[in-house]
């Protein structure tokens, strides 16, 4: 090792990775100098602590297989047995004192009088123990008995294989021996979110503790334990990257790879730009029907398109952010965002004291009614432009009016329309010339999915997605996006609909009727972040797409699912919109039976790949302030409809 051509006398700059799980090469007499020690098996004071690395195993055999706990369910919160052991423990199993003590505190609480069941196999050895973990709600991990009197902190792989097996099955494990057992990467992964440490003391308590633990901190831990185990530890795969990207973050602060984006071919060359493709309203004003109702009064200056800021975070999130980074359902330690909608918003005074780059405040900081709120974006960000994201399949003249009526529209960067027909449109089509960009995409196949891929087009932040026949006015798109610039991580749009429970067959419906409260809001008419397609299309279980795609039918319901998995929250509804209607369009597909009969199979699907379902309730829509509000005669509304 002494020898290698780059040891340079203390071995700084080199890993040493030992996966032999049963030795600690400390032991073995190997010096290590300033090279790194990556292993499982630190005996105490081995383990030089912000320096060395403890790891899981990186090999697989017979006894020791991974699966995927996302499909473990979330519900019920307690299960069968309130607290579990599986293992090898009697009075014979040694002579140490304190494991005799363990034993036989664990058998008087075993055969307490109590109404909760817990059960203590102390004969499980060499035989797969495994049976009782998915009944089990927290399960005790007992260290080695040579480990229990080593000074230091230290780690074991029996201990973490048993920690990391219990997660896998959605089981809270209960550590006994205190913080100075660590767990992998434990300088970054918060693992008293998920693991309970006890230290020996506290033994006969044990089953007060658990017990006192509220249905919802069980289903939080739950959840937090099977995020980190399916994030870190449930393959090979998932393992060796955690491992470099630890090493990457924690010990060279090199920020993550940059996201892949997908980068489809444009259906038209350079000749798009020529008259033949476009073409000019002679009339703009007839365009969009009765404008005394489309446009109630200048909505926002009519700007050129200017791209988002992007990647300014890269060396404030690896150096200042890593345990939210490690930690959160939002971030990961493997890639980097151009942005996320989770990024700290600036204090009120800031845009007026050295940092008002980009910022319009209303009425330059003054406020103000209709007049100066349509003069200037306002809110807590700089300014920003969306980007329309429209899908269709060979209704051209649909289309085209669609198109149409976004003439003259504040703030729209571009428009992306994903043609998803095989068949490309008729020579004779031609574009509207809107004043931005119209990007047409040729999709490679015909799938829904298409709709939230993170095309290299989308230079905005925000996007609104539009299915082709959907008619909104300008008023209620501008709306939207400024509530949308206030709830960054949230679904913000038009149609609202909720999943009801169906008591008879104990599973979940999907329903569009009128209702005082929803959990879903459509994608046909919707701002979300740029960040979410990036999750649904590179973080999302890929077998929802694929139902998707089997189907022809629920990505609206899939990314609604995504956003309140990852955020916790419901979508937020805008107006009083609740469907759209298309006059002179053939009947849609929506309209169907067994559309809907789909639907209701696509929640409970869905429930079964998240392990829950992470829709959440809202009982209130948004409106603008001024909104049914009597003013002065001298002043004006924000919106004149809204």
């Amino acid at each position: 090792l002494h020898s290698l051509d780059y040891w340079s006398g203390d071995g700084r700059n080199h890993l040493i990775i030992n996966l032999n799980q049963n030795v600690d090469i400390i032991d073995y007499g190997i010096k290590s100098f300033r090279a790194l020690v990556l292993q499982s098996n630190f005996n105490g004071n081995h383990l030089r602590e912000d320096f060395d690395v403890i790891i899981p195993s990186l090999t697989i055999n017979n006894n020791n297989h991974l699966i995927s706990s996302s499909k473990i369910p979330n519900c019920p919160a307690r299960r069968k047995y309130l607290i579990t052991y599986q293992g090898s423990l009697n009075q014979s199993t040694s002579n140490d004192g304190q494991y005799r003590q363990l034993f036989e505190i664990m058998t008087s609480i075993a055969n307490s009088s109590t109404n909760d069941e817990i059960l203590f196999n102390f004969n499980c050895a060499n035989t797969n123990c495994t049976s009782f973990f998915t009944q089990s709600t927290f399960s005790i991990v007992l260290p080695p008995l040579n480990t229990l009197n080593q000074r230091g902190y230290k780690s074991h792989p029996v201990l973490i294989d048993e920690t990391l097996e219990l997660l896998s099955f959605g089981v809270i494990p209960v550590l006994i021996g205190g913080n100075d057992y660590k767990l992998p990467f434990h300088e970054i992964i918060d693992w008293k979110k998920i693991v309970l440490h006890l230290p020996l003391a506290r033994m006969p308590e044990i089953h007060l503790i658990v017990k006192s633990f509220s249905d919802s901190d069980i289903i939080d831990m739950r959840r937090q334990g099977k995020l980190i185990y399916d994030r870190y530890f449930s393959t090979i795969d998932s393992r060796i990257n955690s491992l470099i990207s630890f090493v990457r973050h924690q010990r060279l602060n090199i920020p993550a790879l940059p996201v892949v984006e997908n980068t489809l071919p444009f259906l038209f060359n350079s000749t798009y730009s020529s008259n033949k493709y476009l073409y000019a309203f002679e009339n703009p004003e007839s365009i969009g029907g009765n404008q005394e109702t489309e446009i109630d009064r200048n909505l926002g200056p009519i700007e050129s398109p200017f791209p988002s800021i992007t990647f300014q975070r890269n060396f404030s999130l690896t150096l200042c952010h890593g345990y939210s980074l490690w930690n959160s359902p939002q971030l990961n330690p493997f890639t980097l965002y151009p942005n996320t909608p989770f990024d700290p918003v600036l204090p009120s005074e800031a845009k007026f004291t050295g940092s008002g780059y980009g910022f319009r405040p209303i009425g330059q900081g003054a406020g103000g009614t209709g007049k100066e709120f349509s003069e200037a974006l306002g809110g807590n960000w700089p300014k920003e432009q969306f980007t329309i994201v429209m899908l269709t399949y060979e209704r051209e003249t649909i289309l085209i009016k669609s198109l149409e009526r976004l003439l003259g529209l504040p703030y729209l960067n571009k428009v992306l329309v994903i043609w998803n027909s095989p068949r490309k449109p008729s020579d004779d089509v031609k574009w509207p010339d809107l004043g931005v960009p119209i990007n047409v995409i040729e999709a490679d196949q015909n799938s829904l999915n298409n709709r939230f891929k993170p095309y290299s087009q989308i230079e905005t932040e925000a996007i609104l997605s539009m299915d082709d026949d959907v008619h909104l006015r300008h008023d209620e798109i501008i709306f939207g996006f400024r509530v949308w610039r206030e709830a960054r991580d949230r679904v913000v749009g038009f149609p609202g609909r909720y999943h009801a429970w169906d008591n008879n067959f104990n599973s979940w419906l999907y329903n569009s009727n009128y209702t005082c409260e929803l959990s879903m809001v459509l994608t046909g008419a919707a701002f979300f972040h740029k960040y979410y397609t990036y999750m649904y299309t590179h973080s999302m279980d890929k077998a929802i797409r694929e139902k998707v795609d089997e189907l022809m039918n629920c990505e609206d319901i899939a990314m609604n699912f995504l956003v309140s998995h990852i955020t916790r929250q419901p979508p937020l509804k805008v107006t009083s919109r609740w469907t759209f209607k298309c006059v002179g369009c053939p009947v849609r597909l929506s309209e169907d039976d067994s559309h809907f009969q789909e639907r209701h199979k696509c929640i409970n699907y869905f429930t079964s790949l998240y392990g829950y379902n992470p829709l959440l309730q809202t009982q209130f829509r948004a409106d603008s302030i001024l909104f049914k509000t009597r003013i002065p005669h001298d002043k004006t509304k924000c919106f004149k409809f809204l």
